[in-house]
Parts: structure tokens; C-alpha cells; sequence
């Protein structure tokens, strides 16, 4: 244990700068650590600046790294133990003694961010401060990077200290700007409802868009009566029609992956199928013809025991290569029918890792998106929304350092090609890397004739000349630049970088002031975006590398991490678990405990079980308590959770028929648009297109459950813990 203990501890990386030597010098000369007292500038040693300033620390970490340092063979560790000495000697240095247990060395193998974190960490564990400071501006910006991240994932308060301006630290968090961020990502993904809290003028608006996610005209049917402030009687009359209402539930659900989506892929790909169908009729060969009606017909029934996708592979192999048109294309679509035949398992939700959206499905969310009418709504109410399934741009941002003597910049080039593979290889959905390169004036030609260079693998501008010493103007130039890229339309191909679908943030040397800066642009960024950050860190010798264990999710914590919570708790009232767990991830390691017990409520929901009865009972109690206002996906899920996972289609045959309940509703299911409703309606069978009353699907859950063996709110009772924990954090955490 401390005999005193600490308040504020101070941070602050070795440099050549304490050792005498000047950026960049290759002078040969003795190494000398107190320096002379009367120096200015860069003469003046780093510590001296600090401590003469006022600055008060109870304690002090050096961070050193192994490697040596001319002239001699003595490394920064080495020199380091003798600062130390000399700061816990009688006379001190700099104005200051400490006690020999209030100054540590703490070793780091490399000069690098991830290298720093674990070493920074343990020391900040052992001397457990109220604050801490970082130095900036001197010794290596990685360390000072890796001091930084350490102390937010310890959320101990951290500051910034400028070596030449030590009077005035600031904190990252200070300089960013949350406002209008939980709107942007709820308006980012779509969820509606939750709008008319921004907007309650507009709350009839957001409730119309709502029922259209879950594909429910019956709202807008009842509302086209009366008339609908602020709509055009032609578009309530579209929000009326089922077939563009289940499109819009499709595109907009399409990437969260829950159950109720795989039924909507399944449905509409049927749908989509048979549209083509009708449009080539004439023009299809007579086998082929035959071939693909059988197949609609077939998927129509959609038993999953006939093995839906393997349907689909067989007429697709079937047809000669010398077939065109829609239909063949989408049948010899193998990615799209991969994807199909993954939903028709009825457990693709259980997997955690999803596919990527085939290239259709994004194709036709573009056409679908030129003519949805939320597009317009918005703008009417001040919102411009994001293109439905994202951009597939990523944004990186990226300091220029001042480089090596060397005309051609070999080591720069090969830094963007580093960077830019990187991001290749870890993006989500194809689009642009489009790379920002951050220049001081001492850089700004290195960085235009780099982005001149690298036009032709990504976008890449440069932006400044920036301040090197207001981190805070430096921040807003970038944010300025980045808004110039264009402003967002609502669909795709704007060009805004507003609608990219992540912000990469690149460590890497520079000036420490636009690196700073760069974070607070790349946060502030990610919450205007509404798109998930990663921090990572460009080395010499081993390229594109995590920054920590956490994998660059840390400074998450400096905007996103109670937005993410928010978001998540709204999709939990929908029972969308595979969607809040989704949203989690994309926070830091402070969320991961919440994403765990989302993640244990999922397979509570979902997985099998060998306690069946007690199990399906637990699952419907669970919907009836959250879902009960929501008909149709009430009727869904209350199927789905049971079959097959529980119960094979031999022993659900069983089941119903002890149930009538679980029949009935196994009947509306049937009934509803995630299933036969289109088809029935496309053989122009009579069928009710809006969902039964909610006190109906009430009632029949409540009966099913007692013929089940009765209530139990054992899986309810842990959904509302985890409901109380994502309040509690987002409460905790909430942005100002």
C-alpha cells in the first residue's frame, strides 16, 4: 500500500528531448539529463517545462522503451532509472522531489500504442489514482497514445498535457460535440418509433413508419379515412399497400438478421421470383417456363423438409447457359442463393456470424430506395435518413509525419498501401476507403503528392495545413473538411461522408497536437455518422496492427458507449436481442458484460433445449409480456421460438393438438406477411391483409401457456434485468 496517496498521476513518455537531444538530431554528443535551467524552447528539458509551470503530480511514470538511443548503447529504460534517481534524489530535479515509490519506470518493448497499454495499465492499477496526465509533445506519440487509451479503459480521468503550454490540459471528451447523436443512430437504424421523442409533432408520422417495418398496413388503412397531416393522400395510399410495405420491412430489417427477417428474405425472394416470372413469361422458353413454376409453387409451400435452397440450386443448374433474362440471373445468383437457403434452416439467426449481403439484395435496396417515400417524409420534418443498407464507405483518417530524406517516399507509399489493404480486408460491405491525410504545414506537400499517388487504390485528399498547437481548432478544421465532402441526399451515392459505414482512426507519428486532434474529429465523426470507430495503429516493421486487446473499441467510450445502449434497449423491446447484441459490439469492453447476458437472453429465446415444455412456456410468456401490441410478430416469434428447436415437425403435430391455442396462432402466423400471405394473395385467395386485434394474440398466448403447464416468467424476469442494466449504463454514461 501507498504511504500517500495518489490524486494525479503523471504520464510522460521518454523522449530524445530528455536526454538533450533535438527532434530529429543525428549530433554525437553526451547525453544530459538536468539540462540547463535558464533554456528555452526545445533546449529546455520536457520535465522542466512541466514542473515549472505549477503543475501538480503526486506521482510519476516514466515510459521508457528498450530499444537504444544514440550515441551510445544505454536504452530509454536505462536513462530512465536515472531520471528516476535523480528526481527521488535529496536535491530532486527540476524543481521537485519525489519519494523513491512515487516515480516508476515502466519498460515497453516497442515505441508503439499496443506495445504501452498493458504496461500503462498495471501501473495505474498499482498507484489506483483519482486523474491522471499524459504529456504530449514530447517522447514518442504512440506511448503517450497508449497512456491515454489505458486510462480511459480504466475510466480514471484523463487529461492532455502540452509540454510547451502546461498551463492548460484538456480532456479528449471536452472537445467533442454529441449534439443531435442519439437522433442520428436512431434515424440511422431506422428505428422509428423511438423518433417521436425528437419529434412529437411528428409522432403519427414515425408510428405510420413503424407499422410499415413490420409490414402492418393496417394503421395507415384506417388513418386513409381521415387524412394524415403533413402526407400527400397518395403516399397514405402507398403506405396502405402490403407488397412496397413488406419491401420496406425487408430492406430495413434485411442486415439485423433476427428471426422475423430470414422469414421476410424468404418472402420476398419467393415474391421477387415470381415478379420476374410474370414479366418473362413470354419470352422464356417453353422448359424453362415450366421449370421456374414448378420452383415458385414449390417455394410457396416453403416446408422446410423439402430442403428450400437445394430446390433452387437444382432448376438453377437445369437451365441451359444460353438462358437469359431476370430469372436466370437470379437463379444462378449462387451468393443470393446461399444467403435464401441459409434463412429457409429457420437457424441462421442462432449463428453469429452472418454472410454478407449479396450484391442483389444491395443492388435492389438502391432501386427500391429512388422511390420509398420516407425519403421525402423526413426532409419534411428536418431529417435527411442514411441509404437504407449503408454506403459500404469506410473513412480513414491518418496523420502525415515529416518523413525520411527520400525523394520517391518509399516508406510513405507503402504506408498507404498498408492501410488502405487493411481496410479492404476488414470492411463489411464493398464501397470506398476514402483516406483523409491530416498535414501541419511543415507536411502538407508530403501529404498532397502521397494522396496524388495513392488516387488510384482510394479516395484520398489532404486536409490542411492544420494548427499543431489548438488541438481545438485542429479539430474543428478537420469536422470541417469532412462536412465538405458534400451533404447526404437520404439514398445512395450522395458522396457525403456522413453516410460512410465506419471511421477508422490510423496512429501513427506525427505532430501529437493533429493527432489529438484527429481523435476528437474521428469520435465527434463516428457520432454525427452514427457508424461504429476503430482505433489502429500503423508500425514500422509490422504494419496495420489493434492498439489493445480490445481491438481499437476504446474510444468508443468517449461518445458512442451510451448511445449503443440506448439503441439496444430499444431494440430489446421489440425482442430484435440479435440486434442489440449487434449494437453492443460495436462499443467498447465496457458493454461486453450487457452483450453477454443479451447474448445468453437470445439462446434462452432460441436455442434448443432438452426441458422443452418448460422451456416453450418460459418463451411465450416472455412474448406475450413484450410483444403483445404487435400482433403479427407476436404470432411469428410465438412459432418460431418453438419449431424446430424445440419441437420437430413430428412432435409439433403432437403439441397443437393438445393446444388449440398454439394452433390458432400457428394459423395467423401462417397468415401473416412473413409467411404465406403473398402467396395466397398472389393465387388470388380471399385473405385478410391486416393482423388480428392485439387482445386477441393476447388471449391465445396466455391460453397456449397454460396449456403448456402455466406462466413462467423465469426468461422475463432476466429480460428485464438486462433491460434495467442498459438504462442504468446508458444513464451512467449519457453524453451531455
Amino acid at each position: 500500500m501507498m504511504s500517500r496517496p495518489v490524486k494525479t498521476l503523471l504520464f510522460h513518455p521518454l523522449g530524445a528531448g530528455d536526454l538533450g537531444f533535438l527532434p530529429r538530431s543525428q549530433a554525437i554528443k553526451p547525453v544530459d539529463l538536468e539540462g540547463d535551467p535558464n533554456a528555452t524552447g526545445l533546449e529546455r528539458r520536457p520535465l522542466r517545462k512541466i514542473f515549472t509551470t505549477g503543475v501538480e503530480a503526486d506521482a510519476v511514470v516514466l515510459l521508457a522503451t528498450v530499444n537504444a538511443h544514440r550515441p551510445g548503447a544505454a536504452t530509454f529504460a536505462e536513462y530512465g532509472q536515472l531520471l528516476r534517481e535523480g528526481l527521488c534524489s535529496p536535491q530532486g530535479m527540476f524543481g521537485r522531489r519525489f519519494s523513491a515509490e512515487h516515480v516508476r519506470v515502466v519498460e515497453v518493448a516497442e515505441p508503439t500504442a499496443r506495445h504501452c497499454t498493458g504496461p500503462a495499465a498495471a501501473a495505474l492499477a498499482h498507484f489506483t489514482p483519482r486523474e491522471c496526465l499524459v504529456t504530449s509533445g514530447s517522447g514518442s506519440y504512440a506511448l503517450g497514445a497508449g497512456a491515454l487509451l489505458a486510462a480511459l479503459d480504466a475510466r480514471i480521468p484523463v487529461s492532455l498535457l502540452p509540454v510547451d503550454d502546461a498551463t492548460t490540459p484538456y480532456r479528449l471528451e471536452d472537445l467533442i460535440t454529441p449534439a443531435g447523436a442519439l437522433r442520428n443512430w436512431l434515424l440511422r437504424h431506422r428505428f422509428w418509433a423511438e423518433l417521436a421523442q425528437f419529434d412529437p409533432s411528428g409522432a403519427h408520422i414515425w408510428r405510420l413508419l413503424d407499422a410499415r417495418q413490420r409490414a402492418d398496413v393496417s394503421l395507415a388503412r384506417r388513418a386513409r379515412h381521415e387524412g394524415v397531416r403533413g402526407l400527400s393522400d397518395g403516399q397514405v395510399e402507398k403506405l396502405t399497400e402490403l407488397w412496397p410495405s413488406v419491401q420496406a420491412a425487408f430492406f430495413e430489417r434485411v442486415a439485423r438478421g433476427e428471426a422475423i427477417d430470414q422469414s421476410l428474405l424468404r418472402a420476398w425472394y419467393v415474391r421477387h421470383l415470381a415478379g420476374r416470372l410474370e414479366r418473362e413469361r413470354d419470352t422464356l422458353s417453353a422448359p424453362v417456363r415450366t421449370l421456374v413454376t414448378g420452383l415458385v409453387e414449390k417455394l410457396t409451400v416453403r416446408d422446410p423438409r423439402q430442403g428450400c435452397g437445394t430446390l433452387v440450386r437444382q432448376v438453377g443448374r437445369r437451365i441451359p447457359e444460353s438462358q437469359t433474362g431476370e430469372c436466370a440471373a437470379i437463379l444462378r445468383d449462387h451468393q443470393l442463393t446461399q444467403f435464401y437457403a441459409d434463412a429457409a434452416t429457420h437457424t441462421a439467426h442462432l449463428r453469429e456470424q452472418r454472410p454478407h449481403l449479396p450484391t442483389t439484395v444491395i443492388d435492389q435496396a438502391e432501386v427500391w430506395e429512388r422511390g420509398d417515400l420516407a425519403v421525402d417524409l423526413l426532409k419534411s420534418r428536418g431529417m435527411t435518413p442514411w441509404p437504407v443498407l449503408g454506403s459500404g464507405d469506410v473513412l480513414v483518417l491518418m496523420c502525415v509525419g515529416v518523413g525520411r530524406d527520400d525523394a520517391p517516399d518509399v516508406q510513405g507509399k507503402q504506408a498507404l498501401l498498408q492501410v488502405i489493404d487493411w481496410v479492404e480486408q476488414h470492411r463489411d460491405n464493398p464501397g470506398r476507403v476514402r483516406l483523409r491525410l491530416l498535414a501541419s504545414a511543415e507536411t502538407t506537400a508530403r501529404a498532397e503528392a502521397l494522396a496524388t499517388w495513392a488516387c488510384t487504390r482510394a479516395e484520398t485528399e489532404t486536409v490542411g495545413p492544420l494548427p499543431v498547437a489548438d488541438v481545438a481548432r485542429a479539430g474543428d478544421e478537420i469536422h470541417r473538411a469532412l462536412e465538405a465532402a458534400g451533404p447526404p441526399t437520404g439514398r445512395s451515392g450522395s458522396g457525403s461522408l456522413r453516410d460512410v459505414d465506419e471511421t477508422v482512426l490510423i496512429i501513427n507519428p506525427g505532430k501529437p497536437g493533429i493527432g489529438n486532434a484527429m481523435i476528437t474529429a474521428g469520435v465527434a465523426w463516428s457520432l454525427t455518422a452514427a457508424c461504429p470507430l476503430r482505433v489502429v495503429e500503423l508500425t514500422r516493421d509490422q504494419g496495420i496492427r489493434p492498439v489493445a486487446r480490445d481491438a481499437g473499441r476504446v474510444l468508443r467510450r468517449l461518445g458512442p458507449d451510451p448511445l449503443l445502449a440506448e439503441l439496444a434497449g430499444c431494440a430489446l423491446r421489440r425482442l430484435d436481442l440479435r440486434t442489440a447484441w449487434t449494437l453492443l459490439g460495436h462499443g467498447s469492453s465496457a458493454l461486453d458484460p450487457i452483450r453477454e447476458s443479451v447474448d445468453s437472453l437470445h439462446r434462452d429465446l432460441y436455442a434448443g433445449t432438452d426441458r422443452r415444455y418448460e422451456s416453450a412456456r418460459q418463451r411465450l410468456t416472455l412474448i406475450g409480456r413484450v410483444l403483445s401490441d404487435q400482433p403479427w410478430p407476436a404470432c411469428h416469434l410465438a412459432i418460431e421460438v418453438l419449431r424446430p428447436a424445440l419441437f420437430n415437425w413430428g412432435a409439433w403435430t403432437a403439441v397443437t393438438a393438445r393446444s388449440p391455442a398454439l394452433e390458432e396462432l400457428e394459423r395467423l402466423r401462417n397468415s401473416s406477411p412473413y409467411a404465406h400471405l403473398l402467396d395466397r394473395l398472389r393465387q388470388r385467395r380471399r385473405q385478410r391483409v391486416v393482423p388480428p386485434e392485439p387482445d386477441v394474440v393476447r388471449a391465445l398466448l396466455a391460453h397456449a401457456v397454460n396449456d403448456l403447464g402455466g406462466m413462467d416468467d423465469m426468461i422475463f424476469a432476466r429480460y428485464q434485468r438486462v433491460c434495467r442494466e442498459l438504462q442504468a449504463f446508458a444513464a451512467a454514461h449519457r453524453l451531455c
